[in-house]
């Protein structure tokens, strides 16, 4: 398709500090298929024209003033860069935006403009956003989000992508949960075109070790976006790793996966190669809480450079956990976590409140168990109350605002973690709270 000039573009509100993993992966699958495109990161070409008051505002997780604003401020501080933006954007024949709840606003209403200037541009949209979307209206889509574009992607973005550029764009609105059979062959991203130099963690890159996830945990959408779990090849993420920091100086690689040991041979694998070829490297990741992992696997991540952990604990009531699905008790946490302080990894922990059919009793569990294991819990990253994401089982019990009673326990809980003095990360509470959920 070389006579076909196709985009692949990100809007605010996102998280800026590195490339978009999301955009690097489609446009190095394209590539691979001999179809070129560019990547436009408009994203990051705001957050840098914004002054240092914006730039706080930006990094401030489910900002919603925000979400809704940022393209009149934009308008207004730099009318001629964001005119000259749609006029490049217009300039191609396909535009592929990747959509996040916190861009979906932006992202329409600059699809909407591209339109408006040039009538026949293909207009594509994938991403989390997109498939949330096909899950809050069983399919069907909004009438005004199905005439502002040509096709959207529900679920993972390349084959489906892929096949509607190489389909001469039929008449078919919509691809649903078409995905690659595994990752093992998938080519890791270049972000060709991309200044990474422009970016605030220049020396840190996004890396992908698998997609989907093994837990079922009730109230999570990762199962929803990936039809089941597959990991890469590691040597595959060892030449990625080689790659970068030969050619682009990179220090701090940095996991987007929901968890980097779901497969726990691979992960050993990663560890051993890691250090046979590096010694060690600068890394961080999720994790699930696992009672099958052995000492030996958290003394090779240390040993390998792991620096930094997330942990989705969620309850320390072994009711709550049952309930969230979350396939772990108490005990075997409180195991996990001695096992990861004992080979001295550095990690943190999130916590739901208010979790649909939570008691007063469980609630005082969940905080009495973080509290009693504070030797052993490093860092609080996030607290929130619960919320429920379309298409999840957890939206079927009901209970779907934050009502008072949860806000009353978020405010014990964070009272409490601020008495006994955790340390926490200056974003941890409510990163999940929306000004619709509350009644």
């Amino acid at each position: 398709m070389p006579d076909r000039k196709i985009l692949l573009t990100i809007l605010p509100v996102f998280w800026p500090k590195m490339p978009p993993i999301g955009l690097g992966y489609l446009q190095s699958f394209l590539i691979e298929k001999n179809i070129n495109a560019e990547i436009l990161d408009l994203n990051n070409i705001f957050y840098n024209l914004s002054n240092d008051k914006l730039k706080k505002e930006w990094l401030i997780s489910c900002n919603l003033p925000l979400e809704k604003n940022i393209l009149s401020i934009i308008k207004a501080d730099h009318p001629k860069k964001f005119n000259d933006l749609i006029d490049r954007i217009s300039s191609y024949d396909v535009a592929g935006f990747s959509c996040f709840k916190s861009n979906f606003k932006s992202t329409l209403e600059v699809a909407r403009l591209v339109r408006y200037r040039r009538k026949d541009i293909k207009l594509v949209l994938g991403g989390p956003e997109v498939t949330r979307q096909f899950f809050r209206t069983r399919g069907k889509f909004g009438k005004d989000l199905k005439d502002s574009v040509d096709f959207l992607v529900v679920g993972e973005g390349e084959p489906s992508f892929y096949n509607y550029l190489t389909s001469g764009h039929n008449n078919d609105k919509v691809s649903s949960f078409q995905q690659l059979k595994d990752l093992e062959d998938a080519p890791f991203p270049k972000y060709a075109g991309l200044d990474f130099d422009s970016y605030p963690r220049r020396d840190a890159l996004p890396m992908q070790f698998s997609r989907g996830c093994i837990r079922k945990c009730s109230f999570c959408s990762e199962r929803l976006l990936y039809k089941g779990f597959r990991t890469r090849k590691i040597d595959s993420i060892i030449e990625e790793i080689k790659y970068y920091k030969i050619n682009k100086g990179i220090n701090y690689f940095v996991f987007f996966d929901s968890l980097i040991d779901g497969n726990l041979r691979k992960l050993e694998e990663f560890c051993d190669k890691i250090i046979d070829e590096f010694g060690s490297i600068n890394w961080e990741a999720q994790m699930a809480i696992r009672g099958d992992m052995e000492s030996d696997i958290f003394e090779k991540m240390k040993k390998s450079g792991c620096y930094n952990l997330f942990i989705g604990l969620e309850s320390g009531s072994d009711l709550t956990l049952e309930h969230m699905r979350k396939g772990f008790t108490v005990k075997q946490a409180a195991g996990f976590f001695r096992k990861l302080k004992d080979a001295g990894l550095s990690f943190g922990i999130s916590v739901i409140v208010g979790y649909p059919g939570e008691t007063d009793a469980e609630f005082q569990e969940s905080l009495n168990f973080i509290i009693q294991n504070k030797e052993i819990i490093p860092k609080i990253e996030q607290i929130n109350p619960f919320t429920y994401y379309d298409g999840t089982d957890s939206d079927k019990s009901g209970d779907y605002k934050i009502n008072k009673r949860s806000l009353k326990r978020l405010d014990v809980f964070v009272k409490e973690i601020k008495r006994n003095n955790f340390k926490y990360t200056n974003a941890f509470l409510g990163n999940l709270i929306e000004k619709n959920d509350r009644v």
